[in-house]
């Protein structure tokens, strides 16, 4: 039975993370997980709780076209206000113009990279200031008791790597994040088929205890979860335009000829499995978070299995999460 249940889900990391932004690339570090890496990580906690025969057929109904479950890219959250990436395409200099953003310089637009989950979807009815890469509400800055705007920081742990042979050594930095209090990652769960609600909460819930992203051997990536179901009533909405919140890998040229405004990522890495680790997977390319789209997307699961590995199939996932567009956001040309 569809259910079609979303939750928010509220990472508060009790650890640093390091999200790798390219293979044997140490010393930088991304703050978000896309959807893909955080979907790999809970089928990956999925198989340890149930078994393979259970996480086939899980699979299997992503393969089908017809998800059980599905998943955004994380977002940040900041003092309890949640973000989500700005749509490609948005018409800062027209905000601008308005009056409705206040920026003193042009830099400061092209900086904005967030813009708060409320303000979206009731299309900027406030007055706004840009801080750093997020766009947040101007009487955030008229309050005399406002709290520190921020994030969290990166910060870097010096490494040593001694050579068996020789014993020499070499010091290299290894990047990671810390978040302040208040502030972490969320993402969507939409949940289509509640008979494997509660487990997949359970493996959300185990893998925070075995952490998200590299070097989880060393403690990092570890979060506590909370599963809330604030989200705005957007499921049902029709919209002339959609955003959205994850990767996306097309199905077929009607989908790419919906998009609108769109940036192009390239995923690889190494496979993360049991039978697989230190293996590097085929490369794929996707539509990135804040892709606008005229019509409603599906995406697809694509079998990223490198040759000679024949232990599994080793799938990333490029299934569209979608939001509508309130009317009247204006986009360039739009």
């Amino acid at each position: 039975m569809d259910k079609n249940r979303i939750y928010r889900v509220v990472m508060n990391f009790i650890a640093p993370v390091h999200i790798g932004e390219k293979e044997k690339l140490y010393n930088i570090t991304r703050v978000f997980a896309h959807s893909d890496t955080l979907m790999s990580g809970i089928i990956n906690a999925y198989s340890l709780l149930y078994g393979k025969d259970e996480t086939d057929k899980l699979l299997e109904e992503f393969l089908k076209g017809t998800a059980p479950f599905e998943v955004s890219s994380t977002m940040p959250y900041v003092n309890l206000q949640y973000f989500m990436p700005v749509p490609l395409g948005l018409n800062m200099e027209e905000y601008k113009n308005r009056g409705i953003i206040n920026a003193e310089h042009q830099k400061e637009l092209k900086k904005i990279k967030f813009v708060r989950e409320k303000d979206l979807f009731e299309g900027f009815q406030s007055k706004y200031k840009p801080v750093g890469s997020f766009l947040i509400p101007q009487n955030e800055f008229e309050n005399d008791n406002k709290k520190s705007f921020s994030l969290g920081r990166t910060k870097e742990r010096a490494r040593v790597f001694i050579d068996r042979q020789t014993s020499s050594s070499n010091i290299y930095y290894f990047s990671h994040f810390e978040f302040e209090k208040e502030s972490g990652l969320w993402f969507y769960l939409k949940i289509n088929n509640e008979k494997v609600e509660n487990k997949v909460k359970a493996a959300i819930r185990l893998l925070g205890d075995e952490g998200l992203g590299g070097d989880r051997t060393c403690g990092l990536g570890s979060f506590k979860v909370d599963f809330k179901d604030d989200v705005p009533e957007f499921k049902n909405i029709q919209s002339g335009y959609y955003m959205s919140l994850s990767i996306i890998n097309p199905k077929d040229e009607d989908e790419i000829k919906s998009v609108v405004f769109y940036e192009i990522l390239t995923r690889s890495g190494y496979i993360y499995s049991k039978a697989g680790l230190g293996i590097k997977r085929k490369t794929v390319s996707v539509f990135g978070e804040g892709t606008v789209f005229s019509n409603k997307i599906q995406g697809r699961v694509v079998d990223v299995t490198p040759e000679k590995f024949s232990s599994h199939r080793v799938y990333c996932f490029g299934l569209a999460f979608l939001v509508p567009l309130p009317e009247g956001v204006m986009l360039f040309g739009c």
